[in-house]
């Protein structure tokens, strides 16, 4: 057990590094703030917190999240606007929390989860938990089930957002049934206010930490910690750019992204929706603009900027249909392809393959067991036979070479995957890929 447990949390500390490492604050302090080496900004929101019937009261800007999550007894609902930061806090929490669980072997051992990814009411938490640990982690499931059974895993479960609204009352109920179940001795939930504040059911937790949107004076001192002077002088006296700012994830765009806005355009923009819309267009050029220290592609080989937003688009699009938030390469399926062509297309050439190599490699072996009539006979058996059972990584081979005839794909996608991580559009966890915030995925998907 005590392998399994070392397993997993080197595994956790791993993917909040690498998570933290691609985070946006960290490529402001990297690029702007240049602090060497790089610590995270201090946190730039105000957090209120909310104990039952109390009044909320507002934190000291030097109290962090693990002191409240003490304090509280390890039960917490997270909430905050999209873009908020409370990704951002959960991954401050869970490496923390990570640090505590190396040096006592009694504490309960931290996992991030999304909700995003629950979309069965049938299905209970902790069943889920199981999968989750399974296919992020690669823990065995009675492994899992043991630790539950005896309170030494901490769920960190972000994205109740995520989760479709038809089952948000469902999954709420789910989640304070696995607190009764199992009686965690800690667990910590992250939603929008929207999301959450319209459900009739409410966790079972001891306090609601709320994640306020950013005042004008935090904001300017943000852009001046991150040398953007001509920034803040340009949006001070712009109610509507100031109002896009207020959310941590779109300051941070905006300060990386600042040679690609047109002030003056920008300005003219009457929708909040359009503000953030074309927010997002200038950070996706300047990524794809600017200079990396990765060289996935050989100098002036890199894809062109459209070919790179096509592909997103169209993976963000096929993440979408099938209610996914993260890709694996190997997870690449048929369904993704057309129906009205492409399908039709993908079976055709696994069918004639299949039948054409069976058909040959009986036909070939009888014909020297027997005589060349004979022989043909049982290769058009063979291959009639053969073709229903394929071979082994044809489907795979063919549905990449539909896809990247089809203008879907490059050939070789886990470099332009690598690619689109090292310019901040992905996140790469292990063999794992997700957009850097799910604003920017939903951006994609409507392209």
């Amino acid at each position: 057990m005590q392998i399994n447990r070392d397993q997993l949390l080197n595994r956790v500390k791993t993917e909040v590094l690498q998570m933290r490492l691609q985070s946006l604050h960290h490529a402001v302090i990297v690029n702007l703030v240049r602090q060497q080496p790089p610590q995270q900004l201090k946190r730039s929101w105000d957090i209120e917190v909310k104990v039952g019937k109390r009044p909320i009261f507002q934190l000291p800007p030097k109290v962090n999240i693990m002191q409240v999550f003490d304090r509280m007894k390890g039960k917490l609902l997270l909430l905050g606007n999209p873009g908020g930061g409370k990704t951002t806090t959960l991954l401050e929490l869970a490496r923390r929390l990570v640090i505590r669980a190396e040096k006592d072997e009694k504490t309960p051992i931290p996992v991030l989860l999304d909700l995003s990814k629950w979309q069965n009411n049938n299905q209970e938490i902790s069943d889920w938990l199981v999968e989750q640990l399974k296919f992020k982690y690669n823990i065995p499931k009675k492994v899992t089930i043991n630790w539950l059974e005896n309170q030494q895993l901490l769920p960190l479960i972000d994205g109740f957002d995520g989760v479709s609204p038809e089952l948000s009352e469902h999954c709420l109920d789910r989640i304070n049934k696995f607190s009764v179940d199992f009686q965690p001795k800690h667990l910590v939930v992250c939603s929008s206010f929207a999301a959450y504040k319209n459900c009739h059911n409410k966790l079972r937790v001891n306090a609601a930490v709320l994640l306020q949107p950013l005042k004008n004076s935090q904001i300017q001192d943000y852009l001046l910690l991150a040398r953007s002077r001509e920034l803040w002088n340009y949006i001070q006296d712009e109610p509507e750019l100031l109002n896009v700012a207020k959310t941590p994830l779109m300051l941070t765009m905006m300060t990386l992204a600042y040679e690609e806005i047109l002030i003056a355009a920008w300005r003219r923009i009457t929708s909040k929706e359009g503000r953030e819309k074309y927010l997002l267009n200038a950070y996706i050029r300047s990524q794809l603009g600017g200079e990396t220290n990765y060289k996935w592609y050989p100098r002036n080989q890199e894809p062109l900027p459209e070919q790179t937003r096509r592909w997103l688009a169209w993976l963000a699009q096929r993440m979408a249909a099938e209610n996914i938030q993260e890709f694996k390469i190997e997870k690449l399926q048929s369904s993704w392809l057309d129906p009205n062509g492409e399908l039709q297309t993908y079976k055709l050439i696994i069918n004639l393959i299949s039948v054409l190599f069976w058909g040959f490699t009986f036909g070939f072996i009888f014909t020297l067991v027997w005589e060349l009539k004979e022989g043909l006979i049982c290769g058009a058996i063979g291959g009639l036979i053969g073709g229903k059972f394929g071979l082994p990584g044809l489907k795979s081979l063919v549905l990449r070479i539909v896809l990247f005839s089809n203008g879907h794909i490059p050939w070789n996608y886990r470099r332009f995957l690598n690619y689109s991580a090292s310019r901040l559009l992905l996140q790469r966890i292990g063999d794992r890929y997700q957009f850097i915030h799910h604003l920017l995925y939903r951006h994609f998907t409507e392209m």
